[in-house]
């Protein structure tokens, strides 16, 4: 799965910062607890990039030296972020089903109720709808459940100075590298003390060094995070209301368009899915015009502007007969806006989907956990049958 480093740059509203992606946890995997022996590796190279970080920051060398006294790498880390294994096949109906099902469901609509004046507050402030706010933390962390558990410090150290061996090492390491330096700038300018300065570096988050409710990075809550409930701090771990408007405030920034759609269905015929497939590349990038789209009879537009940048989207799923079966959308600017929180199709589309769950707008996939709550039939509404295309299985 493609993840996405929560960006240190705005970016134009069609386009995703490319040197933002693949890093961001919102892959939502419930990781456990690295166990102790997995710790005791030191970071070879770490001297002299605190000596820079020294220097560029104004920190003192000797405070920076004391909070890494007992940095370390955690090799089961390195593991998790390796590359899906040769012939894995992307399947859209299991991963939409692990988001848009009762439990998460429940719990957003207690978030959405507890926190609805300054939700809405929020909405208004930014142009993002409440339930895409509410379905981004959901499908997040489960509105706090899962946050990780590994010091995000030491994280960073292990995948900016041990990255494992693979084609994009020496970019990873630099990416890394550089959410480091924006923790380090985080924290001490959260406080400087040096027991609240290493509390700080060592506070814990995803196996990628995501932080929090939303699971920022580090750079990401340093340009995009706000202090929601206005008490002096940005507290992403413990604070709803600073996770929510930095969610808000996130999206604005990255092209979030008021009152457009995120996705709109294609037309349910052969012709649509045939031209869906013919334009789709897979790329986050809505470099199509909406006009284009309608006049080759792939969607009816829903009456937005010709000129609304467009892209295709693919949702693949394997089939009973040795086949994929594809689910085509068209994805607007808040798609591609949702793609630079997480650089996947996948995650964008249950962000989306689940959203419209919250509004009781797309169907409950239930589950053998969760075929017991009752109080999500209320929610439940019938929708169409999505589109989709057969494909033979790669030989």
């Amino acid at each position: 799965m493609a993840i996405c480093l929560l960006s240190a740059c705005t970016v134009a509203p069609t386009t995703v910062n490319k040197e933002n992606t693949d890093v961001n946890q919102a892959k939502t995997v419930v990781v456990p607890t690295p166990s102790l022996q997995e710790q005791e590796i030191p970071p070879t190279s770490l001297q002299p990039f605190l000596a820079k970080v020294s220097q560029d920051q104004n920190i003192p060398l000797t405070d920076l030296q004391a909070a890494f006294a007992d940095t370390r790498v955690i090799p089961s880390i390195r593991k998790l972020v390796l590359p899906a294994p040769t012939g894995f096949q992307k399947n859209w109906r299991v991963y939409r089903s692990r988001f848009v099902e009762p439990k998460r469901l429940m719990a957003g609509h207690e978030v959405w109720k507890k926190y609805h004046t300054f939700i809405e507050q929020t909405s208004k402030k930014t142009g993002v709808p409440a339930e895409v706010i509410v379905s981004i933390i959901g499908v997040e962390t489960i509105y706090g459940k899962h946050m990780g558990d590994f010091p995000v410090k030491n994280t960073l150290v292990t995948l900016g100075f041990d990255y494992p061996d693979t084609p994009n090492r020496a970019s990873r390491e630099i990416l890394f590298k550089e959410q480091l330096r924006d923790l380090i700038t985080l924290c001490w300018k959260e406080d400087s003390k040096p027991t609240s300065f290493k509390a700080c570096l060592n506070q814990t988050g995803s196996y990628a060094g995501a932080i929090g409710l939303p699971q920022f990075m580090p750079g990401s809550v340093l340009r995009f995070g706000v202090d929601g409930n206005q008490d002096g701090k940005i507290d992403l771990r413990n604070t709803p209301e600073d996770a929510i408007a930095s969610v808000g405030n996130f999206l604005k920034n990255h092209g979030w368009v008021e009152d457009e759609p995120i996705y709109l269905s294609i037309n349910d015929t052969p012709e649509a899915m045939t031209a869906a497939a013919t334009l789709s590349d897979g790329e986050p990038v809505a470099k199509l015009l909406l006009g284009d789209l309608v006049k080759a009879s792939i969607t009816s537009g829903n009456g937005l502007k010709p000129e609304t940048p467009s892209l295709i989207v693919d949702l693949p799923s394997p089939n009973n007969q040795g086949g994929t079966d594809i689910k085509y959308v068209v994805g607007l600017s808040n798609f591609v806006a949702i793609c630079n929180y997480n650089r996947s199709y996948f995650y964008a589309q249950s962000v989306a989907e689940f959203a419209e769950a919250l509004q009781g707008d797309a169907p409950i996939i239930k589950t053998r956990a969760n075929t017991a709550k009752k109080s999500v039939k209320k929610l439940k509404k019938a929708s169409k049958k999505p589109s989709s295309k057969t494909h033979p299985k790669n030989s």
